[in-house]
């Protein structure tokens, strides 16, 4: 019996702590276009491609020395470092949906 609770206690633990992953400091530069439903939106550029990216999450650090949500910084440009977080989810179908999450840990202003 203590067998079964204990294989059935880390085949749990597997399916709970497997259901995210975290990349850790990818970099960027961007363009800081503003905040939308939230999100600090930021314009990125690769090669002759432009792409949008929302960031989720702010770290403390970066909330406390940039004031985003002010309209002050709009059209600045940053290099920005971030984490990107994968969590599956269940929607409301109940079928399993990744989710992905994007937090902002350093931020600094391009000359």
């Amino acid at each position: 019996m203590k067998t079964k609770i204990l294989v059935l206690t880390i085949a749990f633990l597997s399916l709970t702590l497997s259901s995210f992953t975290i990349s850790k400091n990818q970099v960027v530069s961007g363009v800081y276009d503003g905040v939308e439903d939230t999100n600090y939106v930021f314009t990125i550029t690769k090669g002759d491609k432009t792409e949008k990216m929302e960031f989720n999450y702010l770290s403390e650090d970066v909330f406390e020395n940039f004031d985003l949500d002010s309209d002050e910084l709009i059209g600045t440009s940053f290099t920005i470092t971030y984490e990107k977080e994968k969590e599956m989810i269940v929607n409301d179908e109940g079928d399993d949906e990744e989710v992905e999450y994007l937090t902002i840990t350093k931020l600094s202003v391009n000359d």
